[in-house]
């Protein structure tokens, strides 16, 4: 693998020849030569008929898409010592909300993973009721400058933090004005959702739903504390969701069920600071759960949008279109992992999103590229390995 390590700090034009590599739209692992031009895959070929003379042999490993953690729970404080965690466990892409404008020198540049904030915009301490208009103006010069390095800032609100209906009106046009999603955090405790409705007198859903913002520009996060007409509110609308692995497995239909239809909408996972250095055993948790254990066509869709809301459905749910999937014109973040024996792959496959599980399952990827760029090599995050 010295090419990996002839290419950490460059850029260059390099292939992975004769790989087997995730097709996000069929499910399928397909076999194939992966080129890659700095950050981009620029394309992929068949087997073998790559002429590029800068070469990372793939017989021998599995690329999948670099997975994306839509919300960590991590404060600022807290990423440098858990974001190299983050690159060992393949997470490529990771998503925290924050109080106010991050400080740029308290960023990683390109020696840390793609980072999503959720800025909470909040109403003003003095004056009039709403949001501080200085700090809509600091986003919206932040969010269009290039100061943030693999970082992107997107606008968000806590719905139990805000008092006016117009508070919510003018983050939503901020959001469209300069082209992000609007990220909605609801209570994540019964306390705090049960305080809401008593002092607002409904729901924070049944605001959203209200006041239309329930769209599909919107990502909703933290699905704990629902309600069954919430549910149904939520079920009808456009709006993304971002929610905990075991959302995943549990069931979405049934009388008296307060867990949203997953169908037809793109979807993102949280894994907390808690699992972060365990992703693996989430995997392991959904893949002993009876409904994928069966061959089942309906438990192949279980698997199918578990992995989706792990790489490209978390990427859509987000906004961002050029991560989560091998493909060409996507940004070059992927997982390397040792081949399992038993992998062949193939359009004929049933079971190819259970075998990206079991990756997971088996242990952490080998390499993490971001951009095309090594972060983690045999299993050592590379700034780490250059202090040794």
């Amino acid at each position: 693998m010295s090419v990996l390590e002839n290419l950490a700090g460059r850029t260059t034009q390099w292939v992975i020849v004769d790989t087997s590599y995730f097709d996000s739209t069929t499910h399928s692992f397909m076999r194939g030569d992966i080129e890659i031009d700095g950050s981009k895959i620029e394309r992929i070929l068949p087997p073998k008929t790559s002429r590029r003379t800068e070469v990372l042999p793939g017989h021998e490993i599995v690329c999948v898409p670099g997975f994306i953690n839509a919300d960590t729970g991590l404060d600022q404080e807290d990423w440098p010592e858990y974001s190299h965690e983050l690159a060992r466990c393949g997470i490529t892409t990771a998503g925290s909300f924050n109080r106010d404008l991050p400080d740029c020198d308290g960023f990683e540049g390109e020696s840390s993973v793609r980072r999503l904030i959720y800025v909470e915009l909040a109403e003003s301490q003095s004056g009039p009721a709403g949001i501080d208009r200085q700090a809509l103006e600091r986003f919206e010069r932040a969010a269009n400058s290039r100061a943030f390095d693999r970082c992107t800032l997107l606008p968000a609100v806590v719905p139990r933090e805000i008092w006016s209906a117009l508070s919510l009106i003018t983050v939503t046009s901020l959001a469209e004005r300069v082209g992000r999603r609007l990220c909605v955090r609801l209570s994540g405790t019964k306390a705090d959702a049960k305080n809401y409705v008593e002092t607002r007198f409904f729901s924070e859903i049944g605001l959203l739903s209200y006041l239309h913002i329930l769209t599909a520009h919107v990502t909703i996060f933290e699905l704990s504390q629902l309600s069954r007409r919430d549910v149904i509110m939520l079920r009808d609308s456009s709006a993304s969701l971002v929610c905990a692995p075991k959302a995943m497995s549990e069931p979405s239909t049934g009388q008296g069920c307060t867990t949203p239809s997953f169908r037809d909408r793109a979807i993102g996972l949280s894994l907390g600071k808690d699992s972060i250095a365990d992703l693996n055993r989430h995997a392991s948790m959904l893949m002993s759960s009876a409904t994928l254990m069966h061959a089942t066509e309906n438990n192949t869709q279980i698997c199918n949008a578990l992995v989706d809301a792990l790489t490209h459905s978390a990427a859509s749910a987000l906004g961002l279109n050029d991560i989560g999937a091998i493909a060409a014109n996507m940004k070059a973040d992927l997982c390397l992992f040792d081949r399992p024996p038993d992998l062949y792959g193939g359009y004929d496959s049933l079971h190819d999103s259970l075998h990206f599980l079991r990756l997971l399952v088996s242990g952490r990827p080998r390499h993490v590229l971001i951009d095309g760029l090594p972060l983690v090599v045999n299993g050592v995050f590379v700034g780490e390995a250059a202090h040794v």
